[in-house]
């Protein structure tokens, strides 16, 4: 999948990168919903939150918070898609969804070539549904991976006047083509007291460790989703050799008892 350097996007990759660093994501015990919870929630005003799904570096979603009449803006990368309704044209809204909604290939999917608009200031456009302001509502996603569809969500709030939005987590299912929920996966997040306690870092060309349940195994991925390094653990501290690959970011995935915690780090 080729990844999207517009002079838009490229401006705001040093701001991504700190903030990528510090999302972990989960996924449940089959590896299937994976889970990123935002926290704290990100309150956006006059930037941009620029949304990886599923952490391999790919920008699939830049959400704007900018003035003017539509003031929140849902831009879409990479061929993606957002649910939602035509209101005729190029109009196209994204549909305010509850916990529980579904997000398969049964819904109405619109790619607009510039952006998906979330709210309109002071509501001057009534044909959005997320205009009088919304709180822990659900945008549907359907986003490309090495030409793959898959489907997952983002929870955003969002006052009356559409002048910012919260983002508060998100979530995609990693089988390609496979339903997803709206809030599917987000008791990964509240319930799993696996990974509590768990630290990592970067020190002597080691990626060290620590957690309060003993480790299974690790995988490390570079950014354009590459395995480079697999290793079975079976203790509370390890550390991995990194000696063997280049400086850069990479993405690591460590199992302890079936559940799954996804985190960036730096080289």
């Amino acid at each position: 999948m080729k990844k999207n350097t517009s002079t838009k996007l490229s401006k705001k990759l040093a701001k991504y990168g700190a903030l990528s660093l510090a999302i972990a994501g989960v996924a449940d015990a089959t590896g299937q919903i994976v889970y990123t919870d935002v926290d704290p929630d990100e309150t956006i005003d006059g930037s941009s939150f620029m949304l990886d799904l599923n952490g391999d570096g790919v920008i699939d979603y830049d959400i704007i918070a900018r003035s003017g009449p539509e003031a929140v803006r849902m831009y879409n990368t990479q061929g993606n898609s957002v649910l939602g309704s035509n209101a005729g044209g190029n109009y196209n809204y994204p549909d305010v969804l509850s916990s529980g909604s579904a997000i398969s290939s049964g819904g109405n999917f619109y790619t607009d070539p510039n952006y998906q608009t979330l709210n309109w200031d002071a509501c001057a456009y009534t044909n959005s549904q997320w205009c009088d302001g919304q709180v822990d509502k659900y945008v549907g996603l359907r986003f490309n991976v090495d030409g793959n569809q898959h489907y997952g969500w983002a929870k955003i709030d969002l006052p009356a006047d559409g002048s910012s939005f919260t983002i508060k987590g998100y979530a995609f299912n990693s089988v390609p083509d496979a339903e997803i929920s709206a809030g599917e996966g987000e008791s990964l997040g509240i319930n799993n007291q696996i990974f509590s306690g768990f630290t990592h870092f970067v020190a002597q060309n080691e990626l060290n460790l620590k957690a309060n349940t003993a480790m299974s195994s690790v995988a490390i991925f570079d950014i354009t989703g590459k395995q480079v390094i697999s290793q079975n653990l079976t203790s509370t501290n390890a550390q991995v050799n990194l000696a063997g690959i280049n400086t850069g970011v990479y993405i690591a995935t460590v199992t302890i008892e079936g559940s799954k915690k996804t985190f960036k780090f730096v080289k």
